[in-house]
């Protein structure tokens, strides 16, 4: 086990995890971050998908040990209160069914947005 700072949505989290542990289940399991999904586990569905340093990321390939000072962003880091631009077009669209797979889907948006302003 190995001791990481996290710059987590802007707040720094101290874990203790494997240094393989991916950033899904630190998120998940350690930090009680639960809006990031656990969908196929091999980076194909993008349910798991967190922002680092703004870019999309696939959590559940990242291991933590390779996060280092890089800033994490989850789907709870993008406005608590749902206020983000996307939780609001979501909202107003409908664009929900089950939710699984929505955090992922905002966060990929909301970083292809970022990018290309």
């Amino acid at each position: 086990m190995s001791n990481y700072v996290l710059d987590i949505n802007g707040i720094p989290r101290a874990v203790d995890a494997a240094p393989d542990t991916s950033l899904l289940w630190v998120l998940r399991d350690h930090l009680n971050l639960v809006g990031t999904k656990f969908g196929c586990g091999i980076g194909q569905c993008g349910a798991c998908t967190v922002h680092l340093d703004g870019a999309s990321a696939r959590a559940c390939l990242t291991p933590v040990a390779s996060v280092g000072k890089m800033r994490v962003t989850t789907s709870e880091g993008l406005d608590a209160n749902g206020a983000h631009p996307l939780q609001q077009a979501w909202q107003e669209l409908d664009v929900p069914q089950c939710g699984y797979c929505q955090a992922g889907q905002l966060m990929t948006a909301a970083a292809l947005l970022a990018e290309n302003p």
